[in-house]
C-alpha cells in the first residue's frame, strides 16, 4: 500500500510541473502577441501635416489653396521637419526655397528665409550713392529703379528703368561707413551695394544704366498694399 501511494504522489507532482510550464508558455505567448499589437498600433499612428495640393515652383509665395492636409506616419527624423496643420498660418505667405511637387509633404526647409531668385530673374548688384537710397532698406523690400544721365548738366534726364524690383541683399563696400550714421558727410558715408532681383529680359538695360548713369532707388509700399490701393 505504501508503494502505490508514493507512485500516485509522484504522478500528481509530475502533472503539476507540466501544468506550470504550460501556463508559463501561455503567459509568454499572450505577452508577445500583446506587445506586437501595441508596437503595430504605435507604428500605424498618423499625424495631420501640410502637403502640396499642386505643383509649387521655387520662389512661389504660398497661398492657402496651395496646401492640403494629409495624415501620415512620421519617423523620428521627419517629425521635426514636417509642418503640422496647426502651423498653416506660418507657411502661408512664405516663399518656397525650391520646387515642391504635388502631394509632397511640406517641410520647414522648403520655406525660404529671404527673397528667392525666380526662374526668369537674375540678381544684379548696383552701386548706389548713400543719399540715393533709404538707410533702412532691407531684403524683401520693393523699390522703383530710376536712372539719371548727364547729372548736373542742363540736358540731364531721369527715367524709370524698373517700376518695381525686389531687394535681394544690401551691403557696404569695404571701408565704407554704415548708412544712417549722423554727423558724417556724404563722402564719408560711401556707396551702398544693393542687389536687386531683375527680370532677365531687363538685365542688359539695367547693366548699361549701372555702368553709365547714376542709379536712385525709391522705396515702394508692399506689393499687397499697392494692389489693394489700385482696387476702386
Amino acid at each position: 500500500m505504501a508503494t502505490i501511494t508514493a507512485r500516485r504522489r509522484f504522478r500528481l507532482a509530475g502533472l503539476g510541473k507540466v501544468d506550470g510550464r504550460m501556463l508559463l508558455g501561455l503567459v509568454l505567448v499572450v505577452a508577445s502577441v500583446g506587445g506586437g499589437l501595441l508596437f503595430w498600433g504605435s507604428t500605424r499612428e498618423t499625424v495631420p501635416v501640410l502637403v502640396a495640393s499642386r505643383e509649387i515652383p521655387a520662389g512661389h509665395v504660398i497661398q492657402n489653396d496651395d496646401l492640403a492636409v494629409a495624415r501620415v506616419r512620421l519617423e523620428d527624423g521627419l517629425a521635426s521637419l514636417a509642418i503640422p496643420d496647426a502651423r498653416l498660418n506660418d507657411a502661408v505667405g512664405q516663399a518656397t526655397a525650391g520646387p515642391v511637387h504635388a502631394g509632397e509633404m511640406l517641410v520647414w526647409p522648403d520655406l525660404a528665409s529671404g527673397p528667392v531668385i525666380g526662374a526668369d530673374e537674375v540678381a544684379m548688384t548696383v552701386p548706389v550713392e548713400a543719399d540715393a537710397v533709404y538707410a533702412g532698406l532691407r531684403p524683401g523690400d520693393g523699390v522703383a529703379v530710376l536712372a539719371t544721365r548727364d547729372k548736373g548738366k542742363p540736358d540731364s534726364q531721369t527715367v524709370t528703368l524698373l517700376d518695381r524690383a525686389v531687394v535681394y541683399d544690401v551691403s557696404l563696400e569695404p571701408g565704407s561707413i554704415a548708412l544712417g550714421s549722423r554727423g558724417q558727410t556724404e563722402e564719408e558715408r560711401g556707396l551702398t551695394n544693393v542687389t536687386l532681383l531683375v527680370p532677365r529680359s531687363e538685365a542688359e538695360r539695367v547693366a548699361h544704366a549701372t555702368v553709365n548713369w547714376d542709379i536712385t532707388l525709391a522705396l515702394l509700399p508692399p506689393a499687397e498694399a499697392s494692389s489693394q490701393a489700385a482696387v476702386p
